[in-house]
């Protein structure tokens, strides 16, 4: 059972009114200042004017939160936040969790930390049904195996399905996850949308109402789901728009650019400009500089890629990938270099890849819901997105680019990242001085252990790894 623990929230205070010390919830908070912005007052005067004139706080915070939610403002729902954290929850349902724009996100990772055994999210239905606890106790038993034959954590953890549990914590705003309650609300998705979605929307929204009623009523009371920002979700019925552009671009085993745009060609000057990483210059790129892949890749990738919320990112439904992966095999689970390369550990993890898979067939096919039965897929189950780079992800040395070619970065993640830096470099030669690993933007190397990258852009050694890390 999804665990959900409250830390903090806000905005609420304590301020002096009239003499008085009144105690001012998020409702009224945020009402207040939305209705300040027109008067330019603080909290305070603007409270003292509200009682003065014999107002009811209480009518005037709902009819601000009813009339601002009509009329398409987020403002005010982006302005509540809460800080919480989520346990006993599948990598199914935090893939979700940590996908919406509006919030942070800190995942027990399983690249670092090793699962113990039973350490599992079993869906209700399937809870007496051999074959899934078979599955299950497989994948995992293979993932022991794998890490006893000398794989690291970081590549066993790919056979794992998709009911491992984890943990996160999260501090986001109240928009965050109205689409989710608003999801459970909707009939007809329950095939689809995993039973644990459902479970931590109506904890989310309990726990939003004690905090914010007022706020609550009126964003659900505005029914309409296309009011939401986007956000990528797996778990649909197919998505005919990916599914075109996937079988148009010919199934690609490795990251394709689909558009590169620049509105800077022609400009003489633009690689000084770039070469002298003038601040206010690559904040000007972000809008003017953007890149449009397709990119194939692992449960365990698109977990990780979906974190970098600046990118807009569009994913095909998991239940379309798990269809192909049962046509072709080999071509549609991704199984890391370290276990490829011996046909032993190679074989063992296949095996049981293709006996979650199975299983998750033959429970589909009893009559089981596709949204229990996606639990029990493994990890290693190969999806495509399509992402929208912008001039930071590109170009900054926190962007996406940057931080993911460092030799430190996630194999798989690495490997797109470079295929796309390079495809990027022939399409747009112009901005070739600001792109590469995050050692080139800083000058130095940030992570514990320097590698030889950082050589290819600036002279570097021990001492002067010793003197940036003293320097923090």
């Amino acid at each position: 059972m999804v665990e959900l623990r409250l830390y903090s929230y806000g905005p609420a205070a304590r301020v002096n009114v009239a003499e008085k010390v009144v105690e001012v919830g998020p409702d009224v908070f945020i009402a207040v200042e939305g209705v300040g912005t027109f008067e330019g007052v603080a909290l305070e005067k603007r409270l003292a004017k509200l009682y003065s004139e014999g107002r009811d706080v209480v009518k005037m915070a709902a009819r601000t939160h009813r009339e601002s939610t009509r009329r398409g403002h987020a403002s005010l729902t982006t302005s509540m936040q809460l800080m919480m954290e989520v346990s006993d929850c599948s990598r199914a349902l935090s893939m979700l969790l940590v996908a919406p724009p509006f919030g942070s996100y800190l995942q027990e990772s399983q690249r670092r930390a090793r699962i113990d055994t039973g350490y599992v999210v079993t869906p209700q239905p399937l809870a007496e049904d051999r074959r899934y606890g078979s599955a299950v106790e497989k994948a995992v038993q293979t993932y022991f195996k794998l890490l006893d034959g000398g794989v690291e954590l970081e590549d066993a953890r790919y056979i794992l399905p998709l009911c491992t549990k984890t943990s996160l914590f999260i501090s986001c705003s109240l928009e965050n996850y109205v689409a989710f309650m608003q999801l459970r609300r909707t009939s007809g998705l329950e095939e689809f949308l995993p039973a644990e979605v459902g479970e931590f929307a109506e904890k989310f929204e309990g726990l939003a109402r004690s905090l914010a009623p007022l706020m609550v009523e009126a964003r659900l009371g505005f029914g309409n789901r296309l009011a939401t920002y986007p956000y990528p979700n797996p778990y649909k019925p197919r998505d005919v728009l990916m599914e075109r552009l996937v079988r148009e671009n010919g199934y690609p085993d490795e990251p394709i650019m689909l558009s590169v745009y620049t509105a800077l060609d022609g400009l003489p000057e633009l690689g000084d400009l770039l070469f002298s990483q003038n601040k206010e210059t690559y904040d000007s790129l972000n809008p003017l500089i953007t890149a449009h892949t397709l990119e194939p890749m692992s449960l365990v990738a698109y977990h990780q890629a979906i974190r970098h919320r600046t990118i807009p990112t569009s994913v095909e439904s998991v239940y379309t990938a798990a269809e192909r992966a049962l046509g072709k095999p080999e071509e549609n689970i991704v199984i890391p270099p370290s276990i490829r390369k011996e046909e032993r550990l190679k074989a063992m993890f296949l095996e049981a890849a293709m006996h979650s898979l199975h299983t998750y067939e033959s429970l589909v096919d009893e009559g089981y819901r596709r949204s229990d039965a996606v639990l029990v897929l493994p990890q290693a189950l190969r999806l495509y997105v399509a992402r929208l780079y912008n001039g930071f992800n590109l170009l900054h040395p926190s962007g996406f680019l940057a931080t993911r070619t460092c030799s430190y970065a996630q194999w798989e993640e690495r490997g797109i990242a470079y295929k796309i830096m390079y495809e990027l470099l022939k399409r747009a030669p112009s901005i070739s001085h600001a792109v590469g690993e995050k050692c080139l933007h800083l000058g130095f190397c940030p992570e514990k252990s320097w590698c030889p990258v950082i050589l290819k852009y600036h002279r570097y050694d021990d001492e002067l790894h010793k003197r940036f890390a003293g320097s923090g």
